[in-house]
């Protein structure tokens, strides 16, 4: 019996190490990380707490952070990106009673023409463009994402195809503020989040995360998908996340004196 004991624990084991190897190799997403941030941290339904934390890892208090703004807005564009007919009344009551954050929803002609808009108005303008010049590259049938910088704050697009019969007609998009997702984050004003392009929220230093804006993160985002970064005398660390094809960037300042244990860099 010990022997067999023994066994399963060696057989395991090896399965464990070859799963390893074989993350390593795959990275081609940032699934893997996040997932593992998923697991490890957070409660799966996202809730608002305003109690201070006492963090016991850098990692820990990164994935309490990001992990409630994130998997919402992923969950939303797994809804999306299932839809490629024009859509019924049904599936939108739907997505406005699972998803009350977002703005609205809009359908638009590869041409240009809105076809489609729920609510009819709104205070910040629809942007399609974006997604309308992408073109037939649509056809993919991939989710596309972008943000729109505007005066009124910072509105992210969800982009999907939008078929009529087998022809590629237009794209079905839906939009929201990131503030409103924001509200999820226990304490908003410890996460920065950036694009390659903007600061799409500062946290509580406007400054400090423009200057974090400035870093490498081109060439960073080459080759890394989270990690540590130092700016003004401050120890960051950070992991990127694709929602569609637009790459979000979450940083927190790093915890001070951080208690031994367990880390999830240590794995991936």
């Amino acid at each position: 019996m010990t022997s067999i004991r023994i066994a399963l624990i060696l057989a395991a084991a090896l399965a464990l190490l070859s799963g390893c190897e074989t993350m390593e190799k795959s990275w081609d997403s940032t699934w893997g990380t996040t997932k593992g941030y998923y697991k490890e941290y957070i409660n799966p339904d996202p809730t608002v707490d305003y109690e201070a934390r006492d963090w016991g890892s850098s990692e820990e208090k990164l994935a309490e952070l990001f992990t409630p703004v994130d998997k919402p807005i992923d969950l939303l564009g797994v809804y999306l990106n299932r839809k490629d007919r024009f859509p019924e009344d049904e599936w939108t009551e739907k997505l406005f009673a699972s998803f009350p954050w977002v703005s609205g929803l809009a359908v638009v002609s590869l041409g240009g023409d809105v076809l489609y808009q729920r609510p009819e108005t709104s205070l910040k303008p629809l942007n399609p463009a974006p997604a309308l010049a992408v073109g037939q590259e649509l056809a993919d049938r991939r989710l596309r994402s972008y943000i729109d910088m505007t005066p009124l704050g910072p509105e992210m697009y969800l982009a999907t195809a939008l078929y009529k019969e087998n022809d590629l007609a237009g794209v079905i998009l839906v939009h929201f503020d990131l503030r409103k997702v924001l509200e999820f984050c226990p304490q908003p004003n410890d996460l920065v989040i950036l694009t390659l392009e903007d600061v799409v929220w500062p946290g509580s230093d406007t400054a400090e995360a423009t200057s974090l804006l400035a870093l490498p993160w081109v060439e960073t985002l080459k080759n890394e998908i989270q990690g540590r970064v130092s700016d003004g005398g401050r120890e960051y660390i950070w992991l990127t996340r694709y929602i569609g094809d637009h790459q979000l960037i979450y940083l927190t300042q790093a915890v001070d004196d951080e208690k031994a244990g367990f880390s999830l860099f240590g794995l991936f």
